[in-house]
């Protein structure tokens, strides 16, 4: 039976970031979209949920929070595609998971309680609520579960996740019940009582917490794994000895340097060549110092610079 032949983890993690770029920036010009749709709707029907009115409502907020994640993450991406480099800080990650949690909350509430009410067209399909209630939230998932899955995300992250969520509907339920100076527009207390909706609400954002998680942890075994194989099985790095695949990958990287940029040794990878190599009786610092040295001629530096071998030590 023929193994099955080794991704370039190269490629595909530079066309996952691209696919982050199109996307990040999809839902950003999507909510701007929907927010100006929805100060549009304010002027024709003088509802107070449209307008300025429209940031009452967690739909508005979730999509905010999704896109200012998106927007956080154009940076990584863009520096990500000009280094080479293809993995997001974990920060990022857990931001754009507290976003996802959020939007895909609203999706669930939309298409189930708000559907059942309004009727699935104008609840899903209708003006600001096209990109709210179905893209953006379709969108959203669609790039924390499968094109940014960077960082696996532990059990307790999911507690951040649900923060947003809890602290509007408790805001939410005092300005409805209490204060009443809001409508109830999301019908907490219309068909069961409140403190029920509560923890209903709280009950399902968290089970979309561990959902959203399973999925993007499955993907990003999937990714280590494309990684990992490709270093330890591509042809790119057969060569008689390790030294020899350390120095090829210290010519590739070299490709994306920038006068001043800081030099980065990816240690991840020299071990995994090390392994590869059954190199495990050299010390890694030796190999380091193999990608270095390699790196810096290529760059037409000297391993030799003060500068350099100040930091060899």
């Amino acid at each position: 039976m023929k193994d099955k032949p080794v991704v370039n983890a190269r490629k595909f993690n530079k066309m996952r970031f691209i696919s982050g770029i199109v996307i990040s920036s999809l839902v950003i010009v999507m909510t701007f979209v929907a927010l100006s749709l929805s100060l549009s709707d304010y002027f024709h029907s003088g509802s107070s949920e449209a307008g300025v009115g429209t940031f009452k409502m967690f739909t508005t907020i979730s999509n905010i929070i999704a896109a200012f994640s998106a927007a956080m993450c154009l940076p990584f991406q863009i520096d990500g595609l000009r280094r080479d480099r293809y993995k997001l800080p974990s920060w990022i990650v857990i931001v754009m998971y507290v976003g996802a949690v959020g939007v895909f909350l609203t999706f669930f509430v939309a298409i189930t309680i708000i559907s059942a009410y309004q009727g699935f067209v104008k609840a899903m399909l209708t003006n600001s609520k096209l990109f709210t209630h179905t893209i953006n939230p379709l969108l959203i998932t669609l790039l924390f579960v499968l094109v940014i899955p960077d960082t696996h995300i532990k059990f307790s992250f999911s507690f951040i996740s649900i923060i947003p969520v809890t602290i509007y509907m408790v805001i939410y339920l005092i300005m409805v019940i209490i204060l009443k100076e809001w409508n109830d527009h999301y019908y907490t207390d219309k068909y069961i009582p409140w403190p029920v909706s509560l923890i209903l609400i709280i009950a399902i954002s968290f089970g979309i917490c561990q959902l959203l998680r399973f999925l993007h942890n499955l993907t990003n075994k999937r990714v280590n794994r494309v990684i990992e194989n490709y270093y330890k099985k591509s042809p790119d790095f057969e060569f008689p000895r390790v030294k020899n695949a350390i120095a090829s990958l210290a010519k590739m990287e070299s490709k994306f340097y920038y006068k001043d940029d800081d030099i980065y040794i990816p240690v991840d990878i020299i071990k995994m060549l090390s392994d590869r190599y059954g190199a495990e009786s050299v010390p890694l610092d030796i190999l380091y110092d193999i990608y270095l040295e390699n790196y810096l001629i290529n760059i037409g530096d000297s391993y030799d610079n003060p500068i350099w071998s100040s930091k060899k030590k």
